[in-house]
């Protein structure tokens, strides 16, 4: 059990399409797909340093290897099916890097005006690419760890186990966004070492039942968000409610709360896994597409707050106050039926209980760029990727303003003043930039205001905070409210 309660410990973290019918494929056929096509595109790659889940916020990423810069003709990818995908599919990813940005007029971020460059590395490709390699191994080596364990666990729970693998071989085409590669990653990683518990002899035969239970639910929602057509902010959204539940996984696993406290985690769980439900599910069909589609934004939002508040009750610094208060707000939020009077006060009372756990634990004690990376990270998976287009459009490079960004990645610190950011523009091509702090950290707070900010992001609200105290005092740069929140905590 000490082994489980170590690998789940990591650091924190409408409707669907009718089913296609899947055909058997190796469950390393994306895996191949991607590293092949990779390699085609930009030549041979050098190791990247292993993490987990490379770049997302439940993780730290680790710097890259710079691979050679060779550029041959690119060749047709797979599809899930193993076959060559008709001519008019996106073209495979090719990680790109914008060196000479256009100058864009206006005021900066910190408030200096006139004219601004978005500042660029050009490697050649050779970061992102490396990024992407990075990644990938952690689809393999989960998928591989996924086949293992089967032989371990209960006959019954291997299906699940498959459709997880299945998830995970459909999240390995090069046109899936990255940021879902790695919910889904991150997800895949906590099933697997929930699995060591419900093989170990010694686990209560009601907590394998409990961890069972969700792990069938979470191979249905991850496969359920990867199956194509699945729009892709709806895939995107779906894959980080799920990873954001299953850290109850850990919590469940180690037993480490009393039992009514965890009954009311799991029941919160079961319902952010089940079907799409609601808003979403029950549409008036002859209502204005833009009337249905605010509705399921609106229920995706509400999705995404509960399985905050799970995670941050099932953080292990969150104390047994706290998160006796949260399970049970969470619960009876989650649970509220359509039309309940009573809905609004109830998810406003967990959005409280959040904030009160999350501010207990104080502001980190880590340096800016520290502070930068993970808040840039958790704001890019929160936050809609349009409304980060519009609030950053003055500060990205001119190529991605002009191509349009389809999936903002992730950032990974270069230096305490400069982040590298990726991003899959609307071409599929991965692309990778420096850009300033003090310039990122003000422009997501324009897109998460300070009053949505731990409902949102959870945990990693106080890395945004911490990043504002710290620009404010080392470099006199505002970041919208933030600083003032900052000082309540």
């Amino acid at each position: 059990m000490v082994g489980v309660a170590q690998f789940l410990r990591e650091a924190p973290s409408g409707s669907l399409m009718a089913r296609i019918p899947r055909r058997h494929v190796p469950h390393l056929t994306g895996a191949t797909t991607l590293v092949t096509a990779l390699a085609l595109t930009m030549g041979p790659v050098a190791p990247a340093a292993g993490a987990p889940v490379p770049g997302g916020a439940g993780s730290d990423p680790t710097p890259a290897s710079t691979p050679a810069d060779t550029t041959p003709s690119p060749t047709p990818t797979s599809d899930r099916s193993g076959t060559a995908p008709p001519s008019t599919a996106p073209s495979t990813p090719t990680p790109t890097s914008d060196s000479s940005p256009s100058p864009t007029s206006g005021t900066t971020s910190d408030g200096t005006p006139g004219t601004t460059t978005p500042s660029g590395t050009d490697r050649g490709g050779a970061a992102a690419s490396a990024a992407l390699e990075q990644q990938q191994e952690a689809v393999d080596d989960v998928t591989a760890e996924l086949d293992a364990k089967k032989q371990d666990i209960p006959d019954e729970l291997a299906p699940s186990v498959d459709r997880l693998t299945d998830a995970l071989v459909a999240v390995s085409d090069p046109r899936t966004p990255p940021q879902q590669r790695d919910g889904t990653v991150r997800s895949a990683q906590r099933v697997a070492a929930a699995l060591d518990a419900i093989a170990d002899p010694a686990t209560p035969g009601a907590v394998r039942a409990q961890l069972t239970g969700l792990v069938r639910q979470v191979a249905s929602a991850l496969d359920a968000a990867s199956r194509p057509g699945t729009p892709t902010e709806d895939a995107r959204l779906r894959t980080l409610v799920v990873a954001r539940t299953t850290s109850v996984l850990r919590l469940v696993a180690d037993q480490d709360a009393p039992p009514d406290v965890t009954s009311d985690l799991v029941d919160t769980a079961h319902h952010l896994l089940s079907p799409r439900q609601g808003a979403a599910a029950t549409a008036d069909p002859s209502a204005p597409p833009s009337a249905s589609s605010g509705a399921a934004a609106h229920e995706s939002a509400e999705s995404l707050h509960e399985a905050t508040a799970v995670e941050t009750a099932s953080d292990p610094n969150t104390s047994d106050g706290r998160r006796k208060e949260l399970a049970e707000s969470a619960h009876q939020a989650g649970s509220s039926p359509p039309g309940d009077p009573g809905a609004k006060e109830k998810r406003d009372r967990m959005e409280r209980d959040v904030k009160k756990a999350v501010q207990d634990q104080g502001l980190p004690d880590e340096p800016l760029g520290k502070a930068a990376e993970l808040c840039t990270n958790s704001v890019f998976e929160a936050v809609p990727d349009a409304t980060l287009a519009e609030d950053l459009r003055h500060l990205v490079p001119a190529a991605w303003d002009s191509e349009g960004v389809r999936d903002f990645w992730k950032s990974e610190e270069a230096a305490n003043d400069t982040l590298d950011v990726y991003a899959q523009l609307r071409n599929e091509k991965i692309a990778e930039s420096a850009l300033a702090i003090r310039r990122m950290i003000p422009g997501l707070a324009d897109s998460l205001p300070a009053d949505e900010l731990y409902h949102s992001l959870g945990l990693h609200a106080r890395d945004c905070l911490r990043a504002a105290v710290l620009l404010d005092s080392e470099a006199g740069v505002e970041s919208g409210n933030w600083l003032s929140a900052a000082q309540e905590v």
